[in-house]
């Protein structure tokens, strides 16, 4: 979750980096169209401007993702490109496209969405889904005083449904995380169908 939630992505919320018009946002719309565009192997996806996810984030997935036989298919490349010898260094677009090429956007976008399933998984195991944390959160009376405490302990409906300004902020936080974890995942799914689709 800290990966997909940096500052940056935080300011334009679910929305993909091609839709503000900023400049510097344009020119890193041009970089990672570039990183698509090196032998033609691949095509690039039609999916890339829809993508809620960070070009970064996606190359370290690609890069995790990656099967022993896309390995040499990055290294020989790369190998063509900076020659047997390896006399320079490749650069990091190079890189990045040599991953693409040999990995495409599948083997990344399934474990995302293996990630965030288990992430969902954990946050529900002991708590419940969103709804019971939406429904907990309808149904509270806030304690504000230990006297409001004290008038109210003699009625048990009431008593069961009070909580501290602690533990409702704590029910607020966690059902966040639920609810951008459930977004994220929706987002990826998309993203993979579209992908298997593209053969990408």
């Amino acid at each position: 979750m800290r990966c997909l939630l940096p500052k940056s992505l935080l300011a334009r919320g679910f929305f993909p980096t091609g839709s503000s018009n900023d400049k510097a946002n344009n020119t890193c719309e041009t970089d990672r169209i570039c990183n698509f565009s090196w032998s033609g192997h691949r095509k690039t996806p039609s999916y890339l401007n829809k993508l809620v996810f960070t070009e970064d984030f996606m190359t370290a997935l690609r890069t995790i993702a990656m099967q022993e036989d896309q390995v040499s298919k990055v290294s020989s490349m790369l190998e063509e490109l900076v020659g047997p010898e390896g006399e320079r260094q490749p650069s990091d677009t190079e890189i990045r496209t040599a991953v693409w090429e040999a990995c495409g956007d599948a083997g990344a976008l399934q474990l995302l969405v293996d990630l965030l399933q288990k992430k969902m998984m954990d946050l529900e195991e002991s708590s419940g889904t969103e709804d019971c944390d939406s429904e907990l959160l309808e149904n509270a009376c806030i304690i504000g005083s230990p006297e409001q405490q004290t008038s109210k302990e003699a009625n048990n409906l009431v008593q069961d449904k009070l909580m501290s300004r602690t533990r409702w902020c704590s029910i607020v936080y966690r059902r966040g995380q639920k609810e951008l974890t459930r977004l994220f995942l929706k987002e990826a799914e998309h993203a993979l169908q579209l992908s298997l689709c593209e053969g990408n």
